[in-house]
Order: structure tokens, then C-alpha cells, then sequence
């Protein structure tokens, strides 16, 4: 097994920003539902309309992002700037009184996140040695996960233990929002520190271009490689079939107790971070195009693992409903404990699942883009993933309902499968 460079500390110290960032965001996050549908009395379309249109601002955003790093080489101010808008909105929907201000504050953090997220891909990949870039991806990853864990529990415990408001604990994740905005200049300090380490110059290349260039004269577009268009290509065929995760949820509320979904939700992304850690060793030895080979396989076989249990539930669902006696329902599931068993194991396949192509991905695209593109690439990616989940998830959910949901799940393992056959044969 060959040896891959050490992690610089920029990899580190990146990953700790999103640790804390995605710990104040998910103090927020999971209570939302609750405020627009609850305490403002909004109905649920307008819940997906907010989420709807923050997550395709987000996308095209992503791109802007890495367009305007790459022409003008400011990749640390915008991953300052974006974390700085989000955690200026977050907080302030302690004040929200109305569906509009929501959707208002909803943008704002979205404008924050789309500016940062490619200038700061582009700089995790600057700083790091090439051979350690699949790596970096995958602990960033991880740290995101564990980020959510611990956000969640928080905000469960200020209102489960201590009483909080959704408004007070809305306030209260400023306090994790003010530290991510101090680390993130620790960060891309130390992300200027480690490039010349790397020997990447991804970001110190687009620097020394935009300040040689006179003020009046626009740069030249950077082309992105088509090799990198072939695998957006397959990226977008592969997230058609990635439906919102909020899916899983709603499946597993059918045949778990209700108080046992959050903690599903917890679990998922605790083994997505431990599988992400797990990834690194293999990434090294495999690379990164056999591990996005490895994770879309998984989302295949886990999507066909739903539908499945879909189906055989379905049909158990239907034979108790049947069942009567004196006109009485005698059981709406089997005694056995087989359903429980069944969604555990499948939300911990589908964390498995993410460990193995998310960092991955990233690093995919990394390889196969130019220095002086990487963050139009990392945008253009991200874009890409984000715009196809729209689509996925409307026509999952119409699936769901005009079909059954194992018709949903089983699309979805379709798509996978195709992007995974394209993937090997293109290479």
C-alpha cells in the first residue's frame, strides 16, 4: 500500500470551520418546519417553496462563486465574507414573524453559503498535496457530519432539558456563528501558509494572474477540460436519482416510532462521518474514481434496499389492513422486530454510502480540472449537484404518490446503476 502526504493543517483547520458552521446551522435547521408551519401557521407547500428556492439560489451561487475567486485570485474573502452573511442570518430568525421574513433570512444564508463553498474547495486543493486531496475531501466531510450530530443534540437539549423557545435557541446559535467567523480567517491564513507546501499554487496562481492583468482589461475565461464536462455530466444523471434525504425520513416514520426518527437522523450522519474517516485509507489506495465507483454502486444497492422493504411492507400493510376480526384491524405491522432491524440497517448503508463518494467526488473533479479553473470547476460541480436535486425530488415525490414509494426508491437505484456504468466505460 503506497504512502500519501501528511493532511496540511489548512485541511484541518478548514475542517473545523464547517464543524462549528454546520453545528450552528443545524441548531437552526431541524426547527424550521416547526416555525413556518407552526408558529407562523404557513401550510407545508410554502415549506418546500422557502427550501425549494434557497437550495437553487445556493447552486447557482456556487458557481458565481468560484467564477468571480478564480477571476479576481480573492478565494479567503469570500470564504470570510460567506460565512459571515450566514451566520448573520441565521441567528436573526429569532425575529421572524412571517412566511416572507423566513424566505428572506433562508436567502441570505444561501447567498453566504453559495459565495464561500467553491473558493473554499479551491482552497483545501491549493493547500494540499495532490496525493492527499481525496483525503482532505473526505475528513472535511466528516467533520461536517459530526458538525450536524452535535448540532442536533444541542438544540435538542436547550429545548428538551432547559426549555427553550425555537426563537431562543435561533439566538443562541450566534454564539457557535461568532466563533466560525474567527476561524475562518485562522483558515485561510493557514491555507495561504501551506500552499507553497503543496506545490498546487491553485489559488497563489489565480492571485498572481489577476494582479498582473491591468484594472481595465477582463481575464480570459479559464476552459474547463471536457473530460471534467463527461463527469459532470454523469454527476447530474447520478443526483437525478438522489432525492432529498428528507425522503429516507419519511419512509422510516412509516414503521418506526416517531420519537425514533431524529435519532435515525443523528445515526445517519454519525456513521456518514465515521465512514468518511474510513474512506481515507481506501481513498489512498484506490483513488478517486474507483471510490466514486464504489459509492454510486452503494447508492444503487441501498435505493434497491428500500424499495424492497418498501414493497414487502407495502403488501404486509395491505394483507393486516384485510385482516379483521368483528370489524377490527388486528395488527397494522408483523410482532416482529424485522421493520426496526431493516431501517437501521438501511440508513446506516446509506451513511456508508456517503462516506465513500462524497469526498471523493470533490477530489474527482480536482484531478481533472486546471489550476487556473479550479474554482469555476468547483462551482460549476456544485451547481450542477444542487440543481438536479430539484427535479430529483419532485419526481420522486410524484413517484411516491401516483406510484408507490418503492417505485421512487427503485428509479432512483436505476439512475445510479447508469451513471455507474457510463463512469467505467468513459474512465
Amino acid at each position: 500500500m503506497k504512502s500519501r502526504s501528511p493532511l496540511p493543517p489548512a485541511a484541518w483547520w478548514l475542517g473545523a470551520v464547517s464543524f462549528l458552521n454546520d453545528a450552528a446551522s443545524e441548531m437552526v435547521l431541524p426547527l424550521l418546519p416547526s416555525l413556518i408551519t407552526g408558529a407562523i401557521g404557513a401550510p407545508a407547500a410554502t415549506l418546500g417553496a422557502i427550501e425549494g428556492t434557497a437550495t437553487a439560489l445556493a447552486s447557482v451561487l456556487k458557481l458565481l462563486g468560484g467564477w468571480v475567486a478564480d477571476r479576481t485570485g480573492k478565494h479567503g474573502a469570500l470564504v470570510i465574507g460567506g460565512y459571515t452573511v450566514s451566520n448573520l442570518a441565521r441567528p436573526l430568525m429569532a425575529l421572524a414573524t412571517t412566511a416572507g421574513g423566513v424566505l428572506a433570512l433562508r436567502i441570505v444564508d444561501r447567498v453566504g453559503k453559495g459565495l464561500r463553498t467553491a473558493p473554499r474547495d479551491a482552497l483545501l486543493a491549493a493547500a494540499t498535496p495532490a496525493d492527499a486531496q481525496a483525503a482532505a475531501f473526505s475528513v472535511h466531510r466528516a467533520l461536517d457530519h459530526a458538525g450536524t450530530i452535535l448540532g442536533a443534540l444541542v438544540a435538542a437539549y436547550l429545548i428538551h432539558w432547559l426549555g427553550f423557545t425555537s426563537a431562543e435557541v435561533f439566538a443562541w446559535s450566534a454564539i457557535p456563528g461568532v466563533l466560525v467567523v474567527a476561524l475562518a480567517v485562522v483558515a485561510v491564513r493557514a491555507a495561504n501558509a501551506d500552499m507553497p507546501r503543496a506545490k498546487a499554487g491553485v489559488v497563489a496562481a489565480a492571485a498572481r494572474v489577476a494582479a498582473a492583468r491591468p484594472a481595465n482589461e477582463a481575464p480570459p475565461a479559464a476552459p474547463l477540460p471536457g473530460r471534467l464536462y463527461a463527469l459532470l455530466a454523469l454527476v447530474a444523471l447520478s443526483r437525478l436519482g438522489l432525492a432529498s434525504e428528507m425522503f429516507l425520513l419519511l419512509f422510516a416514520g412509516r414503521f418506526v416510532p416517531l420519537w425514533a426518527v431524529p435519532l435515525l437522523w443523528a445515526g445517519l450522519h454519525l456513521v456518514k462521518s465515521a465512514s468518511s474517516f474510513a474512506a481515507v485509507p481506501l481513498g489512498t489506495r484506490l483513488g478517486a474514481h474507483a471510490m466514486v465507483v464504489l459509492g454510486w454502486t452503494a447508492h444503487a444497492m441501498v435505493f434497491a434496499g428500500f424499495a424492497f422493504a418498501a414493497l414487502r411492507w407495502d403488501a404486509i400493510f395491505a394483507a393486516s389492513a384485510m385482516a379483521t376480526s368483528g370489524g377490527e384491524v388486528t395488527r397494522s405491522m408483523p410482532a416482529s422486530e424485522e421493520p426496526y432491524i431493516a431501517v437501521v440497517g438501511l440508513f446506516a448503508a446509506w451513511g456508508l454510502y456517503a462516506g465513500l463518494s462524497e469526498g471523493a467526488e470533490k477530489a474527482l473533479v480536482s484531478a481533472r480540472s486546471g489550476p487556473e479553473s479550479k474554482g469555476t470547476a468547483f462551482g460549476v460541480y456544485h451547481m450542477v449537484a444542487g440543481l438536479m436535486a430539484l427535479p430529483a425530488s419532485v419526481g420522486f415525490g410524484w413517484l411516491w404518490d401516483a406510484v408507490a414509494p418503492a417505485a421512487a426508491f427503485g428509479a432512483g437505484s436505476l439512475c445510479a446503476a447508469i451513471a455507474v456504468g457510463f463512469l467505467i466505460l468513459v474512465g
